[in-house]
């Protein structure tokens, strides 16, 4: 399927979804609350609204340089996170209403009464109440968004990792996704604040950038500014083929960050090494049978004595990864769910969320994003930078 086909598609089905959840709010919060029949409609003409917005500023942001299109996705995406706060609050008090008409049908089968009035008070009572609470979310989710990236330092060992590696340091960025809302003053703070724990290696396991390198190749160049011994390493995520992977990879390069194509380096100290690898995105291959991920190419034939630390987007790499004896895999994607309660719908695709896992004998850790996809905003999740010791 061609890059416009798969756009098309996606594009349709977002509208549908999103259209059918601004349809619900107008039922819960308007029609079905006893309001008078002006504000009904003047809550269709406003939700109407806030979604041809919202799909217009999607639309947009793909011919639009940044500056333009991040001040009109920065509202919409905050709108959308709102809506989708709306809607789950919403959709929870509906359960509840659910729960108690069952229960009073048990209590008192007989009753078959409506008191319509009384219902549209409750319903406009729950209404208001979750609208509150999802605002109120909404506006910590924002502070959380706009928070420095906390450091959160983790422990590994690696049994047999030699000696003089102990104490070595990865620290780990992922899913900064520059384009949407992530400016290029922000990267070079989070730069400097990679810098300054003075990493032996950094790794960046996709969804560097979220759109072309026409519109973003001046955003991305702080990035050029990472500093570590043993190099920087970046392997593909799923936002770099929808962008333009190609270009991207060479424009990557070219800021003197390696990428990790279906293959592995040798990270050497003295006489001692391990292997850094790389595959590509578990999606790549719909682009393309040459962007597959590869997991023999990158990891057959290595010296069998020596640790393996591989590099991939999506953290279900793990599992065709330690049919390799990789010892430890680096991934993102999944931003930790970003926004609760989206962390149980992210288990639908991703079974590893965030932090450490160990799947068979191989060790996995999953960085929550140090930037997010879509809305300006965090509920349960914080942006992250990982830093790795290993140990052995």
């Amino acid at each position: 399927m061609s890059k416009t086909l798969s756009f098309i598609l996606f594009f349709s089905i977002v509208t549908i979804v999103i259209g059918s959840m601004h349809y619900y709010l107008w039922i819960r919060l308007f029609r079905n609350t006893g309001l008078p029949q002006i504000w009904k409609s003047i809550g269709i003409y406003v939700l109407v609204a806030l979604l041809l917005y919202l799909l217009t500023a999607i639309l947009l942001s793909q011919y639009l340089s940044i500056k333009y299109s991040q001040p009109i996705l920065w509202i919409a995406y905050l709108w959308m996170g709102i809506m989708m706060l709306l809607f789950f609050t919403l959709l929870f008090t509906d359960l509840i209403k659910v729960i108690l008409y069952f229960y009073s049908k048990f209590i008192n089968p007989n009753k078959f009464a409506i008191d319509i009035q009384r219902r549209q008070f409750i319903s406009g009572l729950l209404a208001s109440g979750a609208s509150a609470i999802a605002f109120m979310a909404s506006g910590l989710s924002v502070i959380n968004y706009y928070s420095k990236p906390f450091v959160n330092r983790i422990q590994i060992t690696l049994r047999g990792l030699p000696k003089i590696f102990n104490g070595f340091k990865i620290v780990q960025i992922s899913d900064l996704h520059i384009g949407q809302l992530m400016t290029r003053s922000k990267l070079a703070e989070i730069v400097q604040q990679v810098n300054s724990l003075k990493p032996d290696l950094i790794a960046i396991t996709g969804d560097l950038v979220n759109g072309s390198i026409k519109l973003l190749s001046n955003e991305v160049k702080p990035i050029k500014h990472l500093e570590a011994k043993k190099g920087v390493f970046f392997v593909t995520g799923n936002h770099e083929y929808y962008s333009g992977v190609e270009n991207w990879i060479s424009e990557i390069e070219k800021l003197g960050i390696k990428v990790l194509s279906n293959e592995n380096i040798k990270i050497n100290y003295g006489n001692d090494s391990f292997y850094i690898a790389g595959v590509n995105d578990h999606e790549a291959k719909r682009f393309g049978e040459k962007h597959a991920a590869d997991f023999n190419r990158a990891l057959s034939g290595l010296d069998k004595n020596m640790k393996i630390i591989l590099l991939a987007h999506q953290p279900i790499a793990v599992r065709e990864a330690a049919e390799y004896d990789v010892d430890l895999v680096l991934a993102g994607h999944t931003h930790g769910g970003q926004i609760w309660p989206f962390n149980y719908l992210v288990y639908l695709q991703q079974p590893y969320i965030k932090g450490f896992y160990e799947y068979k004998k191989t060790k996995l850790f999953v960085n929550q994003g140090t930037g997010c996809w879509g809305p300006p905003m965090r509920l349960g999740t914080r942006n992250e930078i990982t830093e790795v010791t290993l140990y052995s």
